[in-house]
């Protein structure tokens, strides 16, 4: 008995985060560093340094025992790329030792030699078959060999190995194309005639929006020892299955034996699902090679550069609109850059095409999304905020609009947000119109806008030029929504489930991977009355056996409104339970199949999401007139997140949120604001997501308060003072040659 209670500790995995990585020490660590590609394609013949110090170690594709990559998705992740170079960066080898400034002195002295070998051999060949005097008296005829051989030679088209530029030119890895009303009847370009030949509004427009997360605390790496048969791996994964079972094929070892210690994660996003795991199994192969420890801190270039959150995508928009202000016809283009490769492009193509008409519909909607590899670096998937880019591309557009026609923001987006029949998606949250309309009110949009935008035709038209000039001054207004799950075709299988149990001594154990104190109170919150415990007793379990490891990421489990449904249930059947049949008692609820019927993958239509939240924020901006230094004179967010347990745990969220938002919509530069006002509304529905809705409207607020204040559009962010400058100078020669012209 006691040595199954033993096999039973063994076996057990806790997914709980309560450390950092780089906190670990052991006397005999190595440090590590990655050898990268210098070139962004070729075919690699080997990997040399011309003298490795003892007790220093470098070790590429061909060291590694087992399998030399991963898959996700059906998509392979090379461990060390060791045929052909797809981005320049790509890892090809690690070097480890003892000292840190050591080894970046080895790695300028690593030769990378790619596959010239034909090249080689043939000038040698020439070379030494026709040795060239250098004195006055060598002839013309001799010359005029030398010359024939050069010739003769293979040509640089079939010496050079180009096998890499067909594997990775530019290739489509995902699509999808809506069709709505004229659109869906005839062809585009036909339909496109009709429904914009006429329209009293019109506006094309591109947008993009790639924001740098703040970083703090750590950058992301790992440390790996292996010891009785045992891998024993520290990283801030979000996926431990992933990292489990990428190791154990890499060095052949079983999976119960990668003993996957998940340390705390910095930084707002989630950064590289599988990058990270590909990461740690570099990490892992060098323990294992080497017999000792080894750490790797990815530098902070390192960390931007390869391990971004999420892609580059460029919305391009033509709307109309009627003079009425109904949005008529919308033509959405939509380019997703994924990098050399991307597991999760169809799911992103999938929610960005989904988010790009935000809660807004029309009769006539033709989008064209696609996404495409590039000779970047891979990219991966920010689960919780997919669509943030999105948001930004169509509130901006709806500005574009209210500039153009006149209509205030307001009129617009309260015309548009009713749902037409015909249109694909329907949307959950009910009380996004009074959401909407909260915010306006609270902040006084209307009423500053009217006068914000009179005092810009003011200055633009009269061209006023006052010996003190006044700041000029700018409101804008964006909404958005989050999720807590997504019920299209995705890469990730979310085996979302939970169990509660009741013990004997009046505690209560909720087994879920632990998330943010928030949730967590959230949950202690559902148990407390629907089970009548004190808080205190209520404890969370992060500890797994190994076979019930989840086997999706994190950010794909923790969603608020399901998990806590979830365990709302497991507490009512255990409530009928209590008093009927003995202690402990358990209950374990997941997600079933029938949840997900609302959506339709083959039609693409219905409700693709479960909870959904919705939130409208308003900036009020001031821009310097002599500087173009903006200034936040105030931020109001209303949120509607459905049944809220702790409001000032909500706020703290909020504002945390808001605070990090600032660091990242001016480049280089964080933008303070002491005026901050947040309301949640009053509402019985599922509880919902509340991170990520600041992501997901403040960027596109502020931008259309600074678009409102400067009377031109600002198409993308980060942005820059001098961005701004250049936008004022090209409205002045747009302006000057427009009166030039009407003269």
């Amino acid at each position: 008995m006691a040595k199954n209670k033993e096999e039973t500790t063994v076996q057990l995995r806790s997914l709980d985060a309560d450390f950092f990585y780089s906190d670990i020490e052991m006397s005999d660590a190595l440090s590590a560093v990655l050898i990268r590609s210098p070139s962004p394609s070729g075919t690699i013949k080997s990997i040399t340094i011309d003298e490795l110090p003892e007790g220093y170690y470098l070790f590429s594709a061909a060291d590694i025992p087992g399998k030399k990559y991963f898959e996700i998705n059906k998509t392979p992740v090379k461990i060390f790329a060791s045929d052909n170079i797809s981005y320049t960066g790509e890892p090809v080898g690690i070097l480890c030792g003892p000292d840190e400034h050591v080894l970046k002195e080895l790695l300028e002295k690593v030769n990378i030699n790619f596959n010239v070998q034909n090249l080689e051999s043939a000038l040698k060949n020439v070379i030494n078959n026709q040795k060239i005097k250098e004195d006055k008296n060598n002839s013309a005829s001799e010359l005029s060999s030398f010359v024939s051989q050069l010739n003769d030679m293979p040509s640089l088209d079939t010496v050079l190995d180009k096998t890499h530029v067909e594997q990775n030119v530019e290739e489509v890895l995902a699509s999808r194309v809506i069709k709505t009303g004229k659109y869906k009847k005839s062809q585009a370009e036909t339909a496109e005639k009709l429904l914009f030949k006429n329209a009293p509004y019109i506006v094309e427009q591109k947008w993009y929006l790639k924001q740098q997360a703040p970083s703090w605390e750590e950058t992301t790496g790992a440390f790996c020892f292996y010891s009785d048969n045992i891998m024993y791996v520290y990283t801030p994964t979000r996926w431990v299955n992933s990292v489990m079972e990428a190791i154990s094929d890499v060095i052949k070892i079983p999976k119960e034996n990668v003993d996957v210690h998940k340390t705390k994660v910095s930084g707002i996003y989630s950064k590289g699902l599988q990058l990270t795991t590909q990461l740690t199994t570099q990490v892992a192969v060098a323990a294992y090679l080497t017999n000792k420890p080894v750490k790797l801190i990815f530098s902070q270039e390192e960390e931007d550069m390869f391990l971004a959150p999420g892609v580059d995508a460029a919305f391009t928009y033509k709307t109309a609109l009627s003079k009425e202000g109904e949005i008529t016809a919308m033509n959405i283009n939509i380019e997703i850059d994924a990098g050399s490769s991307n597991p999760f492009a169809q799911e992103i193509t999938d929610r960005l095409a989904i988010a790009s008409c935000n809660y807004y519909s029309c009769k006539n909607l033709y989008i064209n999304a696609y996404c495409h590899t590039s000779k970047k670096p891979p990219t991966s998937i920010n689960i919780k905020n997919v669509e943030s880019q999105a948001f930004f591309a169509i509130e901006n557009q709806i500005q574009s609009l209210c500039q153009l026609s006149q209509f205030y923001p307001y009129e617009i987006r309260k015309f548009n947000i009713q749902r037409v029949p015909s249109f694909p998606f329907h949307l959950n949250n009910q009380n996004r119109i009074e959401t909407f309309e909260r915010a306006i009110k609270i902040s006084d949009f209307n009423r500053k806008y009217a006068s914000f935008h009179m005092d810009a035709i003011d200055r633009t038209e009269k061209g006023t030029t006052p010996f003190f000039a006044l700041p000029l001054r700018g409101i804008g207004v964006a909404s958005g929504y989050n999720v807590s799950d997504y019920y299209g075709q995705s890469a990730i299988t979310s085996d979302c489930k939970v169990t509660v149990t009741l013990h004997q001594d009046n505690k209560v154990t909720i087994h879920a991977i632990k998330p943010s104190s928030v949730i967590q109170e959230m949950w202690k919150e559902t148990v407390m009355q629907t089970l009548q415990i004190k808080k205190d007793n209520i404890l969370i379990d992060s500890d797994f056996l190994i076979n019930e490891i989840p086997s999706a990421p994190d950010d794909s489990l923790s969603s608020i409104g399901t998990m806590n449904e979830l365990i709302k249930k497991c507490c009512l059947e255990i409530q009928k339970k209590r008093f009927h049949n003995p202690l402990p008692i358990s209950s374990q609820k997941g997600l079933t199949s029938s949840t997900k019927k609302i959506w339709d993958k083959d039609k693409f239509q219905g409700n693709p999401y479960g909870v959904t939240s919705f939130a409208t924020t308003v900036v009020e901006v001031e821009v310097d007139s002599y500087t173009f230094s903006e200034k936040l004179k105030g931020i109001w967010i209303t949120i509607d997140c459905g049944e809220l347990f702790d409001e000032s745990a909500a706020l703290r969220t909020v504002r945390l949120e808001i605070q990090q938002e600032l660091e990242m919509l001016v480049e280089e530069k964080n933008i303070p604001c002491d005026n901050i006002n947040i309301e949640f509304m009053h509402s019985e529905e599922k509880s919902g997501q509340i991170g990520g809705l600041v992501h997901n409207t403040l960027p596109a607020a502020f931008t259309t308060a600074l678009s409102h204040a400067l009377i031109t559009q600002l198409t993308k962010l980060p942005c820059t003072e001098k961005q701004l400058f250049e936008l004022i100078k090209e409205r002045e020669k747009q302006k000057n040659t427009s009166s030039g012209e009407s003269k």
